[in-house]
């Protein structure tokens, strides 16, 4: 057989994933099955994976150096962290960090910070709160994620 003559065509692609937590994989993953281009797939897959992976150890890292603040509800492979000052009750701020992918398969962070404040703090500081997830989409333009979270541990003065 001449190996100059040889093609393959996918006709019939199924691919299985956990259903559930990764919303974003599974619209990609139905999206190559619709068009069968394995190389997209397995590079725009790939990109995916490194960004999961980032925010693993990004989310590792805080929960080691600041072990007493942060909380990983959903273990180290979650899409959120949450940041407790044990000596202030009922305040936490939870960042949160999804994957998107777009219709080409490039994945993008999205990063987003959703306080929770007691009433009465947040009567107080009704404006302040408000503005804190635009202030911190800011700060992760100005400083990147890593340093954005860190500042943020800083700045609302968790850090001792």
């Amino acid at each position: 057989m001449n190996k100059e003559n040889v093609s393959a065509a996918i006709t019939d692609l199924s691919i299985a994933i956990e259903s559930g937590q990764h919303s974003e994989l599974s619209k990609f993953v139905s999206r190559a099955e619709e068009n069968g281009n394995l190389l997209m797939f397995f590079r725009n897959l790939s990109s995916y994976a490194e960004w999961c992976e980032h925010r693993r150890c990004t989310f590792l890292h805080f929960k080691a150096k600041y072990p007493n603040i942060v909380t990983l509800p959903e273990g180290q492979e979650g899409d959120h962290i949450i940041l407790r000052n044990p000596q202030l009750p009922g305040f936490e701020l939870m960042i949160v960090w999804k994957m998107h992918i777009d219709e080409e398969g490039t994945t993008t962070p999205v990063l987003d910070l959703l306080p929770k404040v007691p009433q009465q703090a947040l009567e107080q500081k009704k404006a302040s709160i408000d503005n804190a997830p635009a202030c911190f989409r800011s700060m992760l333009l100005l400083f990147g994620i890593e340093t954005a979270i860190e500042n943020l541990i800083q700045v609302v003065g968790l850090e001792k």
